[in-house]
């Protein structure tokens, strides 16, 4: 091959792969759909695909932060990685503001990923996986944009705050200073206006759902309860390791949980313990996934730590 037809060749690969280069951003406004009042442009920015598009042979998975945090930090490292060791190809959102402003507008970032994934993988259903705030933010999407249910074929939420949160008992109080809270810490506390909006109508799975949740979370109190979900299922990483120490911020790195989030996308978005409990003894063993970056967590709870120090 000729030197020019090597650049070519090169140039048209890494157009393909680069989620950094000028692409469409299609309207997707449909009729029956709330209205977007973020402009198209900034919407499909926010999507990043460090693996390049799904193919139908590399299905894709859409990958949804929580509060203060972003998509690279959340999931780069972890969820990239070990998702495309299983065959898949995840993109991840990244929310404005580090998530920490109107979740409703959160919300429209989300409902666009969805239709924006699908568009650039030729058509393909999504799986969507989120984290924290992350969760309710998918389920406004799916309730507000009913045609992203066309688009997405199931949901994971790992340490989801359906129901809202107790505020005070939980780690996130420290981003509040006296009266004044970030918009989506109001919103994300028990009995939010957000929260009756959310659960006027239609506040069921709109997909098939699998929370998974974790009893020393930490953040979400409680996080029983803010993993229910009508029609959807919950599974506590307990349930498959008794005694298991994760927490909200390892969750997203978390063997166990990363175990039931594979068997729900495997199964059409509904995980089993019954079908997870024979990899018991090796899963229970690992603190992290296989293919995740090992100091991620650290990483993760020192941006945590500073911005709760920033805030202060």
């Amino acid at each position: 091959m000729s030197l020019v037809g090597l650049l070519v060749t090169l140039f048209f690969a890494c157009a393909y792969a680069s989620p950094i280069l000028k692409r469409d951003a299609p309207d997707f406004a449909t009729d029956g759909d709330a209205p977007f009042t973020v402009d198209t442009a900034t919407l499909s920015a926010a999507l990043t695909c460090p693996n390049g598009y799904p193919t139908s042979s590399s299905p894709p998975a859409l990958l949804v932060h929580g509060t203060a945090t972003t998509g690279k930090e959340t999931w780069g490292e972890g969820y990239v990685p070990a998702l495309a060791a299983k065959g898949y190809t995840a993109c991840y959102v990244t929310l404005p503001g580090r998530a920490m402003g109107d979740m409703q507008v959160s919300s429209e970032y989300v409902a666009y990923s969805l239709h924006y994934i699908s568009y650039l993988s030729g058509g393909i259903k999504t799986a969507v996986l989120s984290h924290s705030q992350g969760g309710p933010n998918v389920q406004w999407a799916l309730q507000f944009w009913p045609s992203t249910i066309a688009v997405t074929s199931s949901f994971v939420a790992l340490s989801p705050d359906f129901a809202g949160i107790d505020l005070l008992d939980s780690d996130l109080s420290s981003f509040c200073v006296g009266d004044l809270c970030q918009a989506s810490l109001w919103q994300q506390s028990a009995g939010s206006h957000y929260y009756g909006a959310l659960h006027y109508a239609k506040f069921e799975a709109q997909v098939p759902t699998t929370a998974i949740w974790s009893v020393t979370d930490g953040v979400v109190n409680p996080p029983k309860g803010n993993a229910a979900l009508p029609s959807a299922t919950a599974i506590s990483v307990q349930d498959l390791c008794p005694g298991r120490l994760t927490s909200h911020i390892t969750m997203t790195t978390d063997a166990a949980g990363f175990a039931l989030a594979m068997d729900a996308l495997k199964h059409g978005g509904t995980a089993s313990l019954a079908r997870v409990l024979p990899s018991q003894l090796t899963v229970c063993l690992e603190v992290n996934a296989k293919n995740m970056q090992i100091d991620l967590v650290d990483q993760l709870e020192a941006d945590f730590d500073d911005l709760i120090n920033g805030f202060m």
